[in-house]
């Protein structure tokens, strides 16, 4: 089985990350009810070997038994992320009106998890922005809040092609091509993502280069 080095888990000297490594770590998890301290690139190491499992060539029953283990991987990391996020909703202080934790427990999430973190602390704060301005009549906020999200724009690529059309902001967007990349109202582009007609493309994966 292919499997990577992990020297920089404390405590875990010398282990091999593979499906065992993994479990274990997802059963520790299970176990107790603080996040526990793991090598802050394990998502990338896992993610590593994934991908050299995926360019090994096998043949018949050795190729079933490598889909396998492959899909196990994934399932237990899976597993294992949301845990530790469910962990992270959990511990957060119930004091504050946004998700928040001690020192301590931050210290020990990945740099994925704190990215998921972040956006939950957003939502939160946004959520209680909203309510606040209800409960204090603050008209002003909510209409800025309508401005903020109908002047926001997103990536999209097209799954096929379509015509040329207004968008909410009055401007004329197309017409487009099958695999044409554009920048749309987002109230446009979620409509023709829910018809399936184009997918969002995340900024982590694709950036505008400023001329």
């Amino acid at each position: 089985m292919a499997e990577i080095d992990d020297n920089n888990n404390s405590g875990n000297s010398e282990k091999k990350i593979d499906l065992d490594f993994i479990m274990e770590l997802l059963k520790k998890e299970t176990q107790i009810p603080k996040i526990q301290g793991m090598s802050p690139d394990i998502y990338k190491k896992i993610a590593q070997l994934i991908k050299e499992l995926s360019i090994q060539k096998y043949e018949n029953l050795e190729l079933d038994v490598h889909h396998e283990l492959i899909r196990l991987l994934v399932l237990s990391t899976k597993s294992l992320i949301e845990l530790r996020t469910r962990k992270l909703l959990e511990n957060s202080n119930a004091n504050l009106p946004y998700p928040s934790l001690s020192t301590d427990d931050y210290s020990k999430l990945t740099d994925e998890e704190k990215y998921i973190f972040e956006e939950e602390r957003k939502l939160s704060q946004r959520k209680d922005l909203i309510i606040q301005s209800l409960i204090d009549g603050n008209v002003n906020n909510l209409d800025s809040i309508s401005r903020i999200i109908r002047s926001k724009m997103i990536i999209i690529r097209f799954l096929e092609s379509t015509d040329q059309f207004m968008g909410v902001d009055m401007a004329k967007y197309g017409p487009f091509i099958k695999e044409d990349v554009a920048i749309l109202p987002f109230e446009n582009a979620r409509s023709l993502i829910e018809r399936k007609v184009a997918v969002e493309i995340n900024d982590l994966r694709f950036h505008v280069k400023e001329t």
